[in-house]
């Protein structure tokens, strides 16, 4: 049944012309904007900033106001209430695929489920389709069978057609609407009281306040014989209809100056400007220009019984209006296009942030966490739960009674005696006799759940007492406007799930859309990622609201952002970090140098995956991360090793097997050894030389002994166990513990300097060399006083001193040589021998007497050869 349900489904949210009706919308998340109290105005939109301190995420308050309005207005809990929006998108959803079927009827919500009424074959097979598809909420409902009537029956079945045909054959005269409602066509006339005359029977709403309507136009049926054709039209009388903008004026938003009307909902122009929407009757057929903004506080609604100041601020100016049919017709007797009531306010004011969510008026001085978010589109059904706010009466909720087209007064009508008026125009709406509201309203949200159904449009009143609100649809609404519009949605920040958890790379990088406080995640919602380096892409949303990516291969610490995104409508970005753990674990490196022996080894650094932990085995243990760098370093607890030292490093990660070891061998400088037998600048005489050479040095290692550049073969040490023999030809010696060492002193070194170094090596690896330089100083010579001729007497040289009596052996030398007895001592007393300058004195006079000895000696030589005979 073709419009029964104005647009049809709710499948989208995306309200722009010639787009798909599937960018659809559902509910979606917690800390998107917020608002701050700075300047405020209805249908869910405000002047401040998008935080997240503010309060949106305050589901506690949002739920508790929102839970007692529907609790007071419909009985129902909040659970209740927002299961019936969802019940209700999808039923609107369901009518496209049910429309055009052979029997079907119409669809209407009870008792929590969803009515199918009609009957046939192909209409039963579809239900059990949608049931498989979208859960067994789907209830076939046969047709009543209508009474038999006598002459010719006919069957509506489109409320577009049943309207022009009305119009056509009746007129207008008192018109108010044609609906649907309870599995029946309802045609709604006016106030003004007919016979019943030559009325057949028909099922029919008979007035308390006397005959129905008026009699028929020349050339016309009467409204009673129209219904009377029909087996499934009734004939109800209505009361006064008129639009809600005259009374005090706009609910949160002025018209040029004049208070007027409520705003509607947070909309975006093709080109993603922000525009507000809003009654089209408000704007007196495009008469309207500048509108401004009325704070909540200083609404009816909000409490508020002082009058504006003449200064407010500025809000915007209009843009497109329609009120009725194209170019805000009236309705004709040729049928005019059936038209809707909806304006744009465009050109908005800086500083105004535009939000997706509906005030409840609860706390008309902070509302934003307590407005009811939108999330979506829905069409109205017969049954449904809705609420709607206004700036004159607040939140109000009821049900849907019936959907269809009214008939609303223009600007200009004037209600003539017949009933008709003069300026009556056809719109698509729904209405409601549970849902109360009052002048200023109009423009104001209607909602069902989280889902947007319509905006008010007005009411029908009976001597001044309402007996239903009536509001356009919503997606009929928007569908008017030239290039379309589209909804702004409210949309919750991205979150990573699990938050702070290590990804492998080449796998996902998983997250959620959290619903909360809207009752489901806006269909047709992705995630916008922006990577460094990268352009942004999008990745869709499951049913549930979970989101992934594939992340990158290369490990180590991502920083990207998140942003929820519907169309123009965002939930603003939110930073996120994870770190990207390897897929496998290659070898690591080790980068100290295995090349250039090292002066020292205090840690093992290397190269390896970041976030992996590098385990050091061989001549070294221990273990460390990798940095994000991808950079390690091991510091050594355990005494440095010196020589060769081989080290096996292997990555390990959790969830992962162990990469493949690698080993290096490093060559570390050991210390040179120390020399203790020797001092430096020691002087020894050649009969008080030592035994050995001796020092200390590290154990095992080997010591390579030299003097003046020559080794010194290897000698067994006395008491040290292990150690090689004389007989070996080789310098260097293996250490014992302990660390000592110890060679012979080499035989045959000459008188003077000589130079000892000593070298000590591991695993081959020799030290710096140790080195000390001593002297052998000459002997000292002695003659036997038997021997020595006899001389004159020396004279004393001034400064020296007389020999001594008893010396036989003392020599008297010439003045100014030295003595080089050292001590002057004959015996052999061990003690290292008198070596300073004066010892040439003594030689001198050795040699000397040695001279005189043997002159003595050839004289008596030739002495004898003289006495020899020949």
């Amino acid at each position: 049944m073709k419009r029964i349900f104005g647009a049809g489904a709710a499948a989208g949210i995306v309200l722009v012309l010639g787009l798909p009706a599937a960018a659809a919308a559902l509910p979606v998340s917690a800390g998107a904007k917020t608002a701050t109290p700075e300047a405020f105005s209805d249908g869910g939109w405000h002047r401040g900033a998008d935080t997240q301190a503010s309060g949106i995420r305050d589901t506690g308050s949002t739920e508790a106001g929102l839970s007692e309005a529907v609790l007071r207005d419909l009985g129902m809990s909040l659970e209740e209430f927002n299961a019936a929006g969802e019940l209700g998108r999808r039923a609107a959803a369901a009518a496209e695929a049910l429309r055009g079927l052979p029997g079907y009827s119409s669809i209407s919500l009870g008792a929590g489920k969803i009515r199918v009424e009609g009957k046939g074959a192909a209409l039963e097979a579809q239900v059990d389709l949608l049931n498989q598809q979208v859960g067994g909420d789907f209830v076939l409902v046969a047709s009543a069978s209508p009474a038999a009537l006598p002459g010719p029956e006919l069957v509506a079945s489109d409320i577009d057609e049943l309207f022009h045909a009305y119009v056509r054959d009746v007129g207008m005269q008192g018109l108010q609407a044609v609906t649907y409602a309870e599995g029946r066509f309802v045609i709604r006339t006016g106030f003004v009281n007919t016979p019943e005359s030559g009325l057949q029977a028909g099922p029919r709403l008979q007035s308390s306040q006397g005959p129905e309507v008026a009699p028929a136009a020349p050339g016309k049926v009467t409204p009673a014989q129209f219904a009377a054709r029909y087996a499934n039209v009734q004939l109800q009388e209505g009361t006064t209809v008129r639009t809600e903008d005259d009374v005090f004026g706009g609910q949160g938003y002025l018209v040029d100056s004049f208070p007027r009307c409520s705003a509607g909902f947070a909309a975006f122009s093709p080109s993603g400007l922000p525009l507000l929407l809003t009654a089209g009757h408000c704007t007196d057929d495009g008469a309207a220009k500048v509108a401004e903004l009325e704070p909540l506080t200083a609404a009816p609604a909000g409490g508020s019984t002082i009058p504006l100041t003449p200064t407010n601020a500025a809000l915007g100016t209009f843009g497109f209006s329609q009120f009725g049919g194209p170019n805000n017709s009236s309705a004709t007797a040729a049928g005019a296009g059936i038209g809707t009531d909806i304006a744009v306010i465009q050109d908005l004011a800086p500083g105004l942030d535009l939000q997706p969510a509906a005030t409840k008026w609860d706390s008309p001085a902070a509302p934003g966490p307590r407005a009811v978010r939108i999330v979506g589109t829905a069409a109205p059904v017969e049954g449904q739960a809705v609420c709607r706010s206004g700036r004159t009466t607040g939140w109000k909720c009821g049900t849907v009674d019936s959907v269809g087209i009214w008939m609303m007064p223009g600007r200009n009508n004037a209600y003539l005696p017949d009933g008709s008026g003069t300026d009556l125009r056809p719109i698509r709406a729904f209405d409601s006799a549970s849902v109360k509201s009052a002048g200023g309203d109009s423009g104001g949200p209607w909602i069902s759940g989280n889902f947007a159904v319509g905006m008010h449009a007005g009411a029908e009143s009976l001597n001044g007492t309402q007996t239903r609100a009536i509001a356009a649809t919503l997606q009929d609404a928007t569908a008017s406007i030239p290039g379309g519009v589209e909804l702004e949605l409210f949309l919750n920040k991205p979150e990573l799930v699990p938050a702070g958890s290590a990804v492998p790379g080449g796998t996902s990088v998983t997250g959620r859309v959290p619903a909360a406080p809207a009752s489901a995640v806006a269909a047709g919602s992705k995630v916008r990622i922006a990577l460094p380096g990268r352009q942004p892409f999008e990745v869709p949303l499951d049913l549930a609201g979970n989101w992934y990516f594939t992340a990158p291969d290369v490990p180590g610490p991502l920083t990207f952002t998140a942003e929820t995104v519907n169309g123009f409508s965002s939930s603003g970005a939110a930073p996120m970090s994870v770190v990207i753990a390897p897929s496998f674990l290659p070898e690591p490196s080790i980068t100290t140098s295995a090349i250039d022996p090292l002066a020292e080894l205090t840690s093992v650094a290397g190269t390896g995956t970041p976030g992996a932990t590098v385990t050091l085995s061989g001549d070294i243990a221990g273990s460390g991360l990798v940095g994000q760098d991808g950079s390690w370093s091991i510091p050594l607890t355990a005494p440095p090793p010196y020589g060769k030292v081989n080290v096996t490093a292997v990555q390990r990660y959790a969830g992962l097997p162990d990469g493949p070891p690698v080993t290096a061998t490093l060559s570390v400088l050991p210390p040179a050894p120390a020399i203790h037998s020797i001092a430096e600048g020691q002087h020894v005489r050649p009969d008080m030389l030592p035994a050995t050479i001796s020092g200390t040095g590290l154990t095992g290692a080997e010591v390579m002994v030299s003097v003046d550049g020559v080794a010194v073969s290897a000698a067994p040490a006395v008491g040290a166990a292990g150690s090689r023999t004389s007989a070996q030809a080789v310098a260097p010696r293996v250490l014992v513990a302990g660390g000592a060492w110890t060679v012979p002193f080499p035989a045959g070194l000459a008188v003077g300097t000589h130079t000892v170094s000593v070298t000590q090596a591991v695993d081959g690896v020799s030290s710096a060399p140790a080195t000390v330089a001593f002297a052998i100083d000459a002997p000292t010579v002695e003659l036997d006083a038997s021997l020595a001729p006899v001389l004159p007497a020396a004279v004393p040289a001034a400064d020296s001193e007389p020999a001594s009596a008893g010396d036989s052996a003392a020599v008297v030398l010439p003045a100014g040589l030295a003595n080089t007895g050292g001590s002057g001592d004959r015996r052999n007393t061990g003690n290292l021998a008198y070596t300073g300058p004066s010892a040439l004195l003594p030689a001198a006079g050795a040699a000397a007497t040695a001279i005189a000895v043997g002159a003595v000696l050839m004289a008596l030589v030739r002495r004898r050869r003289s006495q020899t005979p020949d």
